[in-house]
């Protein structure tokens, strides 16, 4: 089996640290160590799970029982972490958004390819149980034409210091829009940002992505106290609609309604045909635990990752792209 190290145990990574621990008291794994340049956090956090808990990441490096390690580190340590890890033999698992800059998680990738060791990113959202039912009917073409994609992504809360709302909460949305699309990137990213608090970090962005002619809406604000904390997910298709409540993964709503099209003597008219809406029960399974039984699979069988280093690039560029809209007021092409 396999030996886990995780680096970082902030609030993240403690969640990362205790799915780990279930995981090893289950058998999956074999071990797990944490690190963290915070003794303080380390030792709390290895006592609370009897786990054993170092400061120094280089010793996890040199540890011939770790297999493989979850960066859960602030986002501008991912590149050299990653790089450090998989060029000595280590497989990785790194939080998104996977760097702060396309042009190192391209290096990234190719280290991957060079040394063969797996790289994971983790976007957690392609390991939600509802997304992977919707995923399926998607593609056994239940929906019929997939017309419009919109999510909301939004809470109230002190805004991070590290990063907007692009990074942090709609880099979700562009790859999880080209999940349920099918597609590497859309045809184009539109968008708008908001700087109230900061003048470098945007806390509301409004991205608009153009799928040939089919069209994905997000919204992501840390501004929103109106509706405590959102965040959902609907799909509209030419034969029924699909709603997520992504803090429910154990349900999936499909609503029954179309608009039709009528033709009377060359003349088109429309008209609504609505047959309710139902709630498809999916067995609970918690999206994170999903996510690392998944590395662990990837690891052992040598098998690619859903969201491999080319998933996480992507993402990278197309926050990027995001930000480079919202400067330019114009479209992005890809």
């Amino acid at each position: 089996m396999t030996g886990i190290g995780v680096i970082g145990t902030g609030y993240w990574g403690k969640n990362h640290v205790r799915t780990y621990s279930e995981l090893a008291n289950e058998g999956t794994i074999d071990d797990v160590k944490i690190c963290d340049i915070n003794e303080k956090r380390a030792r709390e956090l290895g006592n609370a799970f009897n786990i054993d808990h170092l400061t120094d990441y280089k010793k996890l490096i040199h540890d011939p029982k770790i297999d493989a390690v979850s960066i859960v580190t602030p986002s501008l340590t991912h590149y050299q972490l990653a790089k450090e890890f998989m060029e000595a033999g280590k497989d990785v698992l790194v939080e998104k958004p996977m760097t702060m800059d396309s042009g190192e998680a391209e290096k990234l990738v190719q280290i991957s390819r060079d040394t063969g060791q797996i790289l994971m990113v983790g976007h957690i959202f392609r390991h939600h149980p509802a997304v992977k039912e919707l995923k399926h009917r998607i593609e056994i073409g239940e929906f019929g034409t997939i017309r419009l994609i919109s999510s909301n992504r939004l809470s109230f809360g002190a805004p991070r210091k590290d990063m907007g709302v692009v990074y942090a909460l709609g880099i979700h949305e562009v790859d999880m829009f080209c999940y349920l699309m099918d597609r590497e990137y859309p045809d184009s990213i539109l968008a708008t940002v908001g700087y109230s608090m900061q003048p470098d970090i945007e806390d509301t962005a409004m991205i608009t992505m153009d799928f040939a002619g089919t069209k994905g809406y997000a919204f992501e604000s840390w501004l929103m106290p109106a509706y405590g904390k959102q965040r959902d997910l609907v799909v509209v298709g030419s034969e029924k609609t699909a709603k997520i409540d992504y803090l429910k993964p154990q349900e999936l709503q499909i609503l029954d309604i179309r608009i039709a099209e009528e033709d009377f003597d060359g003349n088109t008219s429309f008209l609504v045909e609505n047959e309710g809406s139902y709630i498809v029960p999916i067995p609970y399974a918690e999206p994170l635990k999903e996510e690392l039984r998944h590395f662990i699979h990837c690891v052992e069988n040598r098998t690619i990752p859903i969201s491999d280093g080319t998933i996480g690039l992507r993402a990278v560029r197309m926050a990027e792209a995001t930000l480079e809209s919202a400067r330019n007021w114009s479209a992005v092409m890809f």
